[in-house]
């Protein structure tokens, strides 16, 4: 007699790989876009960086590069942000229609973003891979390196503060899942949210019960400083304490 498997059987075994499959198969997904999203915020920070060196070393600090006008006479300080980079990015783009001027972004609890010159005022910066930039000149200032956001060096002498949207129009347009933020500082670039700021530290402003309108705000350093996003997963986490959902 040959030996063989019945068609109950088989459908049974089929049954409980795909009810598996169904189970493990989103957490799989999620991970493996979680650690996409490292990779290119990686990878955008190391492009700042870089592009920090070559400005600092061509141009000089921000209140040297030679303001920008407006057709009133106004200094334009986003302009004269763009147009430095614009000196030293390869393919950079400059958009200026309401396309890529005012897309809808939300906060990390869901949120939409409210009145932010992110969203109404500065003209998008698009890289060559898709990413958007935009730049923000916070609290009046005028590129003058004054701005005080924390206890360190750079953090005393912040220029002004760069968003990126590192998938450029695709969603999810949220702070802390695919937009993320940057200090331009007197002494390097910073990422938004380490343990030395006192604005938007990742602890308290990354977090999915945040209700502040800087929901998301602070996620930047603690992606880049321990390579996962388990706040998506979790409150409670914190710079000398708990780092993973599972701690």
């Amino acid at each position: 007699m040959k030996k063989a498997f019945t068609m109950a059987e088989v459908l049974i075994t089929i049954g409980i790989i795909g009810l598996v499959a169904a189970m493990t198969l989103p957490s799989l997904v999620q991970n493996y876009q979680e650690k996409v999203t490292v990779n290119r915020l990686k990878k955008v920070y190391s492009m700042l960086s870089q592009l920090y060196l070559l400005v600092s070393e061509i141009d000089g600090p921000p209140d040297q590069w030679g303001f920008a006008y407006r057709e009133d006479g106004t200094t334009n300080l986003s302009g004269t942000i763009q147009n430095i980079f614009k000196k030293h990015l390869r393919q950079l783009q400059i958009c200026e229609d309401d396309y890529c001027q005012r897309p809808t972004y939300k906060l990390l609890n869901g949120s939409e973003h409210g009145n932010s010159s992110y969203t109404i005022g500065n003209n998008a910066m698009i890289l060559e891979d898709g990413t958007i930039l935009r730049a923000n000149i916070d609290d009046g200032n005028q590129l003058d390196c004054s701005l005080k956001r924390g206890t360190t060096n750079a953090l005393k002498n912040v220029c002004f503060s760069i968003h990126v949207d590192i998938n450029g129009r695709q969603n999810p347009n949220t702070y802390g899942r695919d937009v993320f933020a940057f200090y331009w500082t007197k002494f390097g670039i910073v990422p938004v949210g380490t343990a030395e700021e006192n604005s938007h530290v990742s602890f308290n402003t990354c977090s999915l019960s945040n209700s502040s309108n800087y929901s998301g705000y602070g996620c930047a350093a603690w992606v880049l400083a321990f390579e996962n996003m388990e706040y998506l997963h979790c409150d409670g986490l914190s710079w000398n304490g708990k780092k993973s959902c599972k701690n």
